[in-house]
């Protein structure tokens, strides 16, 4: 097991392969080329900087923090598809996924493992964009990868829990 990072750059290297991590739901689905963790949150974090502005009352700065370590526990439990998730016991996978990434963000300042719990409670009106915004990339870039010409997403369109809810119109807006 390799528990804990010890030092800042033990956590900076680590961070150095997330672009190794590829998104499982296009990689299954025959999407070799798919885009890694490190290309998503990219893309998220780009999104959520230009989407939050749009948004009044709310904390574009700490939104951004939560789209940059939403998916840091990936490191060490990848990317799970959903299919996955239903073999495991309720709660298991975001135990697993807080545990790692306690253990990714030991030597950060505290407050990045809070960002992360943040998140994964989605309390926070700014949790819940990111988590609308996490959405709209997922879909975005099954465009993407349909005008590309990779088939097989179907599923995509199809499941209600990848479109956000009514809170962000301007999350929202750009699914129609």
């Amino acid at each position: 097991m390799r528990g804990p990072n010890a030092t800042l750059l033990d956590l900076l290297l680590e961070l150095e392969t997330l672009d190794r991590v590829p998104r499982s739901g296009y990689f299954l689905r025959g999407i070799s080329d798919c885009e890694s963790i490190a290309e998503h949150s990219f893309h998220l974090a780009a999104m959520v900087w230009l989407l939050a502005a749009r948004e009044p009352e709310l904390d574009r700065t700490r939104a951004l923090e939560l789209a940059l370590v939403h998916d840091l526990a990936e490191l060490r439990i990848g990317d799970l598809p959903r299919t996955a998730i239903d073999y495991f016991a309720p709660g298991a996978k975001h135990e697993a996924e807080r545990r790692a990434a306690d253990d990714i963000l030991a030597p950060a300042d505290p407050r990045a493992r809070s960002l992360y719990a943040e998140y994964e409670l989605s309390e926070s009106r700014e949790a819940r964009f990111v988590r609308a915004c996490d959405r709209l990339q997922l879909m975005l870039k099954a465009s993407v990868y349909e005008r590309w010409g990779h088939g097989g997403l179907a599923e995509f369109w199809d499941n209600a829990a990848n479109f956000p809810t009514e809170e962000f119109p301007t999350v929202r807006g750009l699914f129609h």
